[in-house]
């Protein structure tokens, strides 16, 4: 039974997907539905080193600021704020949590690389943040993104040798399955809003850059990955079925999700040249 339990494939694929199904399930009449997202990623986190926030390394920053960025997703969406510059300023504050979040790694570097790599993993957070946040009004098309985004994190990190990101990605992508497979059941997706939207941008930007920071992912495939939310802009037919329409938006996603992929295998295999 512990070698079922410790399979990777267990930990972050399986146990997530049930997880958050469970989570999903309970709470598909409420906003509170994209909570199946955290439960996921905690799951994984559980289940493979165990929830701990001390010592606060980089990867525990990384659990602690997605507990948080829900926390505050919650209470804007229940605050409701209007205001078009709020997404501009969630984003910018994404960008200063993923500085705090790894600025013991690049503290590690001087002159101008120090400064070259905050400004990138900061404008990095901040940029997948607003594409997220921007689909916040289309359910379908948030979680066909996190779908894509966490298969194309995931799968990267490993091929950039990094499990523990692998782990972290694929149960986000195994809880947007269960929001979506829960959607079309229902055939009544849950708003995103900022609960949604706001954790999944800022956790896949943390996961990505933990993969580059800490293991060997290359730039270009960290960046392809603002390819996904750009993709499931694309059109639908909206008079389409729930599952009509969430199918086109997933195969979209993981059309994107390949790009990323593609880089890290590219680079891993030069390396190896």
């Amino acid at each position: 039974m512990n070698e079922f339990l410790e399979h990777p494939a267990v930990q972050g694929g399986v146990a997530p997907f049930v997880v958050a199904l469970v989570v999903a399930v309970l709470l598909a009449r409420t906003r509170y539905a994209w909570l199946a997202v955290v439960a996921g990623y905690v799951t994984a986190v559980a289940m493979s080193t165990g929830v701990s926030l001390s010592p606060l390394t980089a990867t525990r920053k990384v659990l602690l600021l997605t507990l948080a960025v829900a926390v505050v997703g919650i209470v804007l969406d229940l605050v409701g704020p209007r205001a078009r510059s709020v997404a501009a300023v969630l984003a910018a504050i994404a960008g200063a949590a993923a500085l705090w979040a790894f600025w013991s790694v690049l503290g590690q570097r001087e002159g101008a690389a120090l400064w070259t790599g905050a400004v990138s993993v900061a404008l990095f957070a901040a940029a997948m943040a607003a594409l997220v946040m921007s689909l916040r009004n289309d359910p379908l098309r948030v979680a066909a993104a996190t779908l894509g985004l966490g298969l194309a994190t995931g799968v990267a990190a490993v091929i950039s040798a990094s499990i523990g990101f692998l782990l972290a990605g694929t149960a986000v992508a195994a809880a947007a399955g269960a929001l979506l497979l829960v959607a079309v059941v229902t055939s009544r997706p849950v708003t995103a809003g900022f609960l949604g939207t706001l954790t999944v941008g800022t956790m896949i930007a943390l996961f990505a850059e933990g993969a580059s920071l800490l293991a060997q992912m290359p730039w270009y495939a960290t960046l392809s990955l603002l390819l996904v939310p750009i993709a499931v802009r694309l059109p639908v037919n909206e008079r389409w079925g729930t599952f009509k329409r969430a199918f086109v938006l997933a195969l979209y996603a993981l059309a994107a999700a390949s790009v990323p992929i593609a880089a890290a295998w590219y680079a891993a295999r030069a390396a190896s040249s």
